[in-house]
Order: C-alpha cells, then structure tokens, then sequence
C-alpha cells in the first residue's frame, strides 16, 4: 500500500490547503502586522534623523506629512506622531477585534518571503518605475534614498490603504449601499487615483507625468487589491521591497 493510501494518513493537498489558510488568517492579523512592520518603522523614524538634511522639512513623505497634518488639528505636534499612529492603530484594532495575544515567530519570516513573491507583478510597470528611480539617484544619496523607501512602503500603505480603502468601503458600502461586488473594487480604485495624484503637484514634488501617473494608478491598485487580500503587513512588505529593490538596481547600474 501506498504512503498517502494509509488509513490515518491526511492526503497532502488538503493538509497544504489547511496550512495557507491559517497562515493566511493569522498573518492578517493587526498584532503580526504590527510585529512585522515595526522594526521597518524603528528603522525608518531613527534613520531619517540620521542622514535628515536641511532641506529634509521640503522633501518629507507626503503621506508622513499628511498625519502630522491631520493630527495637528487636534493640537498634537511631532515629528514620531505617524509612527505612533501606526502602532496605536494596530494595537487598537487588535483590542478591538478580540483578537488572541499568542504569537507564531515562524509566520514572520514567511511573511517576508510572501512580500517579496508579491513585488514580482509589479515590475511588469518597471521600466517607467527605473527611469523616477534614477531621478531619485541624482537628488539624494543613497543613505537617503533607502530611508525614503522604507517611509514610503510604511506610510503610503497605512494612509492609502489602511485609512483611505477602509473609509471609503464604509462610504460606499455602509451609506451608499453598494453591493460588495461594486464598493470594494471601486474603494481601491479611488485610492489608487488619490494615490497616484498625491505624488504630484501640488501635493507632491513630482511635475505632472500622465504616463507615471497610470503606471502609478496601477500599482496603486494592485497594492489596494494586496491589502484587500493580504492584510497591511503584507501590502506594506510588497512596497517595501519594491522600493528596495529598485535602489538596489539602480545602485548596481541595472
């Protein structure tokens, strides 16, 4: 008799199958998603004390920018207010949620590896991506650029996905009354279009492209569609490493 015919034995497939989809319930999680993306956080926060230049205020992430904004209407000031944000709002959701406090160390280095999978798709928009990676080049060195990269991958997910996609299912969804089918894919496609203008003039640095801001609108769609799936751990691991991966490039004359 064969391995996989012995009584008792579970058949691979579904053993697989039951695998993923704990993994993927878990890994969803707001405490998980806290755990992996806090030492990109810590990195991030002290490296852009490190290697801030003068200019620094100028050149700030505009998603960064956007919460100290939002959070200076309630009188709150301070340059460690969006990584406060972020933490308060993963540790608030996972309270909340009533979600467990056990926590699998093996889930987080899958994590990374499901995150770099993810970033595959996106360099199917490579070329035009390359050619703003080398803008960047000459603007900043490379000590820089790495910062910016992980803020971006970090901050841009939480505002644009995380914030904006969840509102907008409630607008959509919860006032509008749109079924399910229509309110999710059109909350990620407004985001994606915010997304994609907030990294230009007047709210950000970049002159108008139309060419990069589709490219630009894509991604931004398929990192709502990430987070929709995924969960924001993931979604912000893919931009992350996306980021990354394009310095790295560009460093080595890709």
């Amino acid at each position: 008799m064969r391995g996989r015919d012995r009584p008792g034995r579970t058949p691979l497939a579904p053993r697989l199958d039951s695998i993923w989809r704990r993994y993927s319930q878990e890994s969803r999680r707001p405490l998980y998603c806290l755990l992996f993306l806090f030492p990109l956080v810590a990195t991030y926060e002290f490296g852009s004390i490190l290697v801030r230049p003068t200019a620094w205020p100028e050149r700030q992430l505009v998603a960064h920018s956007l919460i100290q904004r939002l959070l200076s209407w309630f009188g709150a000031s301070g340059f460690w207010l969006p990584a406060v944000a972020l933490v308060l709002t993963l540790l608030l959701w996972h309270i909340l949620g009533r979600h467990p406090w056990r926590v699998r160390g093996r889930l987080l280095p899958l994590m990374v590896v499901e995150s770099l999978v993810l970033t595959v798709p996106l360099f199917v928009l490579g070329q035009v991506m390359m050619e703003a990676a080398r803008g960047a080049a000459r603007e900043f060195d490379l000590r820089e650029q790495i910062v910016l990269a992980l803020g971006a991958g970090i901050y841009e997910e939480l505002v644009f996905r995380l914030y904006l996609i969840v509102l907008l299912m409630r607008l959509f969804e919860g006032v509008l009354k749109l079924p399910d089918k229509f309110g999710g894919p059109l909350a990620i496609g407004v985001s994606a279009l915010i997304f994609a203008a907030c990294h230009f003039a007047p709210i950000g640095r970049e002159p108008l492209a139309w060419k990069h801001f589709l490219l630009l609108v894509l991604a931004g769609g398929y990192l709502g569609q990430v987070f929709v799936w995924r969960g924001l751990g993931i979604a912000a691991g893919c931009h992350v490493s996306f980021n990354l991966i394009l310095l790295a490039w560009e460093a080595w004359g890709g």
